[in-house]
């Protein structure tokens, strides 16, 4: 009897696992978690570019479903004795958001207390989940405002052309302007701001409205919205008519992983342009309400001739 415990007791000995051998078993789980993490990240970054897709897509169509009733795209409008107007407010009530677009005091100025309010809502349609730089959602001492406001991740798209960039641009649409302003004398979908002397300066506001029929080059082939980070530049905020729009003068994500462009926030001449946390590229709505996937390695050419709308250079088989 004695004989038989001892050799089960031998037996249950054997079993067991040696030092060796779990540091095996450690290290297997170790190479398998680290084949599989790259794996999980890349599938969470599909998920979170699809989103982001999808908010442009809905941006896209909002856009669309003001145009219908105002037989216009909307525009950037400051008005001297007024406080700031962006399309992006504009679209409010076409993105779910009429209650908040209620509480504007539209041609009030941005210290109006229900002003404030709404200048410091964080719109989730308006916001990358990839950018995790900017974890609020808020800007704090933006450029134009003091104090803290909402930011955005889409801009809409000003042209090709970018006068003040560090990086030479043709402004060809403009030659004569003294010197040439490509953001209030556009190319693209919507200028940075249009000024009048008051809420009414309707002469003012015509000249830079777009309509479908202005865009010649083709609604499939330009660009309405694209990316921006707001951690790299100031001028990244919905509520303000000059912090809404971006230029395609600088190339696609410039200098991204080479500077590091959390210094260059509030240099306008170089961060006007639009940027994205998505590996190799950046989504774009275009004027059809499509969304597309530029590559970082496009050509600036085509790059620039998707920003215009008018120009005569629309690309039959662009990205």
């Amino acid at each position: 009897m004695s004989l038989s415990l001892v050799s089960r007791a031998s037996a249950r000995r054997l079993r067991a696992f040696t030092l060796v051998e779990l540091l095996v078993v450690i290290a297997i789980i170790g190479v398998l978690v680290a084949l599989l993490l790259p794996a999980v990240q890349a599938a969470r970054e599909a998920s979170r570019r699809s989103q982001c897709s999808n908010n442009l897509r809905q941006i896209g169509i909002a856009l669309h479903n003001y145009h219908d009733v105002q037989l216009s795209f909307p525009i950037n409008y400051r008005p001297v004795t007024a406080g700031p107007y962006s399309w992006m407010q504009a679209i409010l009530p076409y993105i779910e958001q009429q209650n908040l677009y209620s509480q504007i005091t539209i041609g009030g100025v941005q210290s109006l207390p229900n002003n404030l309010l709404v200048r410091n809502t964080v719109i989730k349609t308006y916001r990358c989940p990839s950018d995790g730089l900017l974890q609020n959602g808020m800007l704090t001492n933006a450029a134009d405002s003091g104090g803290t406001t909402a930011a955005t991740n889409y801009k809409a798209n000003a042209g090709a052309a970018w006068t003040w960039t560090i990086v030479n641009t043709d402004n060809a649409r403009w030659p004569n302007d003294n010197p040439p302003n490509a953001l209030l004398h556009c190319d693209g979908l919507m200028c940075s701001n249009s000024y009048g002397s008051g809420p009414t300066a309707a002469s003012d506001l015509t000249k830079n409205m777009t309509r479908f029929s202005t865009v010649s080059d083709g609604t499939s082939n330009s660009f309405a919205v694209g990316e921006a980070i707001p951690a790299w530049s100031l001028w990244s905020w919905w509520y303000n008519s000059n912090a809404a729009v971006a230029s395609c003068g600088l190339p696609l994500n410039y200098k991204k992983g080479i500077d590091k462009l959390e210094t260059f926030t509030s240099s306008w001449q170089r961060n006007y342009s639009f940027y994205s946390l998505h590996p190799a590229g950046a989504n774009f709505a275009m004027c059809d309400a499509s969304v597309r996937f530029i590559p970082d390695n496009i050509d600036t050419p085509t790059y620039r001739a998707l920003a215009t709308i008018e120009a005569g250079d629309a690309i039959a088989n662009s990205p």
